[in-house]
């Protein structure tokens, strides 16, 4: 019996050993308390080898004692981890202080039991065997020991339950298996004490609690507590999930996949619905990971799903099984569809719109072409003072018309994204000039002075979309005269430089007018927007012009602000940026009297009596404006009402230029270009210029690239259309001053 004690007790230190070595290599705060528990299991285990062994009650009495106080810190232990575990931090520190007394009681006690015995009364007794080994009996001081060790016990399997009746259903295993523990070792320990064996097992009991506990607190609960909260997790996604191992088993499905299509654990297989479907209709390469959207028809109707195949591998790229993610994006789809859809019957209605807005230039400009341009023939030829006010009259409506005609287009440009900034070097105290002319006429109708003050410093030629630049400033001149009925309007340059040759042009537009109240300047730059619209009844103006000129500014990466006092005027302060081509300061600024300005008398830029063109168009008014506009340049003129007119005479006379007005009845003037082209003979190689209504952004461009010579827009400006003509006719045949 002693030979088969010592034999098990060694195993048990061994595996003690091995506990301990494995645990050390594990990183946890739980850790440590585990394997001090393990080395007092070692030091209680190794004094029952003495006990056993010993024939001296000396050596039985300290081997004793030994075990005791190995009894006492594996009970510390055991009980400090299940406080740290439970959360009673505050309980374990007063536990601590408590410890530190019993375990001095116990050492002084259990050290002068060796020489009194008054704890262990050694007896002798006779085993099966023949050998003897010693026995006590339980003195009084022994049960004070016992005492103090099992009130902690009991303190902590109260906080165990404690904890295990207040915690959610879900998570009352966390605390079940160490209650389980704890209160079957101690169970085990008394179990023990009655049956009063020879040789005492009880500390491997608790060793055994320590394990169990270190296993569930590490191993056990961590994993279940993991696995039941992806399952919560998983359950609650909307997406669907299909979990598979290596071998295609499948091994978990959602709650979302399960409601979906009917599928369990059991039934789902890679060669189910819609499984199946998936893999046999993914348009992936590698039908190993696809994502992709599917059609279905379910018992609701027509579904899509967005499908997810993926495998799973872990960090060392080990394959560990696949999963289908999949979810029901029907709703987005339809929004897809419906925004298709809308996107769809947008771009058309705004085709629609281009198409509108390029009909309505042409059908509008070609009226205003022959009523400008007959005027202007009045203008030239009449020398009656009255008839000249009249049309001069008629010439400013026109303007005004299509001004008018031109802000709307640029709107549209501008909406659509086809307006375009076309920089080029100018100089800009001509650009002033030139917004000077064109507004002064209608100050001087007011008594209106126009005060131009330019810095000195200001660069001689700068970068940047001249004519863009000079709509805005002649919107803002134009609006200041309007609604200025005293004092003046003054127009202010500056300068700001930087460092890369470049710098900000700043331009202040101010008046003495009206002025705008605080709460209608914001409506300022909306469109068909009008303050004061009662008072303003009789100033001409539809509300586009400043906005118009903010976007422009917008586009140049500039910006427009106003400042106004009710009753004192407005200013306008421009801010745009502007690359320098010439920095020279331009110096003074000189207003010169110009063409614009003060009105003269019309003289034709060139004579060309040899030269002979052709001028087709199927509006008869309009042929006769352009003989008359020609007239003095002594050209010769020939004129066809329509493309198949024109076609024909082509074929019987040359000409040196053909004027092609495009919108006619088929052939139109493309199709005429064409078909003369193609015909042959000196009229294919001669150029051809085309005259159009339609004044749309890029159409210029466009006309070009099918094959003109030249655009020319309605209504035609006599100094356009001789520019032209000057530059296409052969060079021998136009005859300057």
């Amino acid at each position: 019996m002693r030979i088969i004690f010592t034999a098990s007790a060694l195993v048990s230190e061994v595996l003690l050993i091995i506990f301990i070595s494995v645990l050390r290599r594990v990183k946890s705060p739980l850790r440590d308390p585990i394997v001090r528990i393990l080395l007092y299991a070692f030091v209680a285990v190794l004094s029952n080898i003495i006990i056993a062994v010993s024939h001296t009650p000396l050596l039985v009495n300290i081997a004793f004692s030994c075990y005791f106080i190995s009894i006492d810190f594996i009970t510390y232990y055991l009980l400090s981890f299940t406080f740290i575990y439970v959360g009673r931090l505050r309980v374990k520190k007063i536990y601590s202080r408590f410890w530190r007394a019993v375990i001095l009681f116990d050492a002084a006690n259990l050290l002068i039991s060796v020489k009194t015995n008054h704890m262990f009364a050694l007896t002798t007794t006779t085993l099966k065997d023949g050998t003897t080994a010693f026995l006590t009996k339980r003195a009084p001081w022994f049960y004070i020991h016992m005492t103090f060790c099992y009130v902690p016990i009991v303190i902590a399997l109260v906080l165990l339950s404690v904890s295990l009746y207040r915690s959610y259903s879900f998570y009352r295993f966390k605390y079940f298996p160490l209650l389980a523990s704890v209160s079957g070792i101690v169970l085990l320990n008394i179990a023990y004490m009655l049956l009063r064996l020879p040789f005492d097992y009880s500390v491997l009991f608790y060793a055994l609690a320590a394990f169990l506990l270190y296993f569930y607190a590490l191993f056990f609960i961590p994993r279940r507590l993991m696995n039941e909260t992806l399952r919560l997790a998983t359950d609650s996604m909307k997406e669907g999930l299909f979990l598979f191992d290596t071998d295609h088993n499948c091994i978990y499905v959602n709650r979302a996949a399960r409601d979906t299509f009917g599928s369990d654990q059991e039934t789902c297989t890679f060669e189910s619905y819609p499984l199946s479907l998936w893999l046999n209709s993914s348009d992936s390469k590698n039908p190993a990971e696809f994502e992709q959207t599917f059609r279905m028809t379910m018992s609701d109707g027509p579904h899509h799903f967005r499908v997810d195949y993926r495998h799973c591998s872990d960090n060392k790229d080990h394959n560990l099984g696949s999963f289908f993610l999949f979810e029901d994006v029907t709703e987005d789809q339809l929004l897809m569809e419906n925004l298709e859809e809308a996107r769809a019957e947008a771009s058309q209605a705004n085709v629609a719109k281009s198409l509108f807005l390029a009909n309505m230039s042409h059908e509008i400009r070609t009226p205003i072409n022959s009523i400008l341009g007959m005027n202007e023939m009045i203008l030239r030829e009449s020398s009656d003072d009255h008839i000249l006010e009249y049309a001069d009259d008629i010439r400013k409506s026109g303007d005004t018309l299509l001004s008018l005609v031109g802000n709307i287009l640029d709107l549209s440009k501008i909406e659509s994204g086809k307006m375009e900034i076309h920089p080029a070097p100018y100089r800009i105290h001509d650009l002033i000039r030139d917004c000077y002319a064109l507004v002064s006429p209608r100050a001087a109708q007011k008594d209106l002075p126009i005060r131009i003050e330019c810095a000195p410093d200001l660069p001689s030629v700068l970068l940047g979309d001249r004519d863009k630049i000079r709509q805005v400033l002649v919107n803002l001149l134009t609006n200041s005269i309007k609604y200025t009925q005293y004092g003046q309007v003054t127009l202010k340059a500056a300068w700001e430089p930087d460092e890369h040759r470049s710098g900000i042009l700043h331009i202040v537009v101010s008046d003495t007018g009206q002025g705008i109240s605080e709460q209608d300047i914001a409506k300022l730059f909306q469109v068909f927007q009008r303050v004061n619209e009662d008072q303003n009844r009789g100033v001409e103006g539809t509300g586009l012009g400043l906005a118009i000129s903010r976007q422009i500014l917008e586009m140049m990466h500039g910006s427009i602000r106003v400042s106004s006092e009710v009753g004192k005027g407005s200013d306008f302060s421009i801010i745009l940026p502007q690359p320098v081509e010439d920095d020279t300061p331009a110096g003074p600024f000189l207003l010169q009297d110009t063409a614009a300005s003060k009105r003269s008398a019309y003289k034709e830029a060139f004579h060309a009596p040899d030269a002979s063109v052709l001028v087709v168009d199927d509006i008869e008014m309009n042929l006769k404006l352009m003989t008359a506009l020609l007239k003095k340049t002594q050209i010769g003129i020939t004129t066809a009402a329509g493309g198949n007119e024109a076609i024909e005479i082509c074929k019987k006379q040359d000409f040196d230029l053909i004027l092609m007005d495009h919108m006619m009845p088929p052939p139109d003037g493309v199709e005429a270009m064409k078909r003369i082209r193609e015909a042959g003979g000196h009229n294919a190689k001669i150029p051809i210029v085309v005259l159009t209504a339609n004044a749309v952004e890029g159409v210029e461009a466009s006309y070009l690239s099918m094959g003109f010579d030249g655009y020319l827009s309605k209504p035609v400006l006599s100094k356009d259309l001789e520019a032209m003509l000057r530059k296409l006719l052969p060079e021998e045949k136009v005859q300057t001053e």
